[in-house]
């Protein structure tokens, strides 16, 4: 039976609506989660400096590129985007990197994008303290890191972090470096449930003591190679770490991690950010 023009061309679409939907699997409802539970990774100090060590975790169609930083390491600075109130201003984590002499750096909240022809003004969704400078308001709904102890001449010893639920949570006032993020998904080892929609990722964790920093960006932009994490895949994750509590940075496109100047990612990165989070050494 021959199909009428018209008929033809709509059966013709709807195929490619399925193939379409089918393709993107990893950015829909996930009923097959990873269990990462007992996901375990061979951290290696970075050369020159023993207060980062890296890690990358493979298996089937995942790949995880994980750092893990002593918070209290002689000379560790934190480098922060964005650098001025209202900032507009847009980095490749590699031109951060290199700008600012770090040796890890990594994508941190959520922006927003404004267009006016070709013109294009970015603008961070979320709290930004940069070496006890406001430089973007607080928002309710979303959780933040928090650096405690990093002012000029305190005791490295005494340096810490801490995730907060809310970003106008009481003590987050004291951050003298504040980042901020979508949502905490590991709190005291228990985790908060959410949607299961598989993603590159970039999410931080801390250890009980909230002196050792975990990282990971989750590559998800080639499905292919690797389909990215769920929220809760990346709680398990970090559970197996050893972390206390966690919490999601901006992911999808936006997931960016650089060493020393360099993208780890496999793939070619070509978002411009508003906020990124780096370590250097004075």
């Amino acid at each position: 039976m021959t199909l009428p023009k018209r008929a033809a061309r709509y059966f013709s679409a709807l195929l490619f609506l399925f193939f379409l939907f089918a393709s993107q699997s990893s950015a829909l409802p996930n009923g097959r989660a990873l269990d990462l539970s007992s996901a375990k990774v061979e951290w290696q100090d970075l050369e020159g400096c023993p207060a980062v060590q890296l890690a990358q975790y493979r298996e089937k169609n995942l790949v995880v590129h994980c750092a893990k930083v002593d918070l209290t390491a002689p000379g560790l600075a934190i480098r922060m985007l964005p650098q001025k109130p209202l900032s507009s201003d847009v980095f490749y984590v590699e031109d951060f990197c290199k700008k600012n002499s770090c040796v890890l750096a990594f994508n941190t909240t959520p922006f927003y994008v404004r267009e006016n022809g070709a013109d294009k003004k970015h603008s961070t969704a979320g709290l930004c303290v940069n070496d006890g400078e406001l430089y973007s308001k607080a928002l309710t709904g979303y959780c933040a890191l928090g650096f405690f102890g990093f002012e000029e001449g305190a005791d490295a010893r005494s340096r810490r972090a801490e995730i907060f639920s809310s970003q106008k949570d009481k003590g987050l006032e004291k951050a003298r470096f504040a980042a901020g993020g979508f949502w905490q998904i590991l709190k005291d080892k228990k985790k908060i449930m959410f949607k299961e929609l598989r993603d590159s990722r970039t999410a931080a964790g801390l250890d009980a003591a909230g002196q050792t920093l975990y990282v990971i960006a989750v590559e998800g932009e080639n499905p292919s190679k690797s389909s990215g994490l769920t929220y809760m895949e990346c709680a398990d994750f970090f559970l197996a770490l050893g972390c206390q509590n966690a919490m999601q940075f901006d992911g999808g496109s936006s997931t960016q991690f650089c060493v020393n100047g360099k993208s780890v990612l496999s793939y070619k990165n070509y978002v411009k950010v508003p906020a990124l989070l780096g370590f250097a050494f004075d």
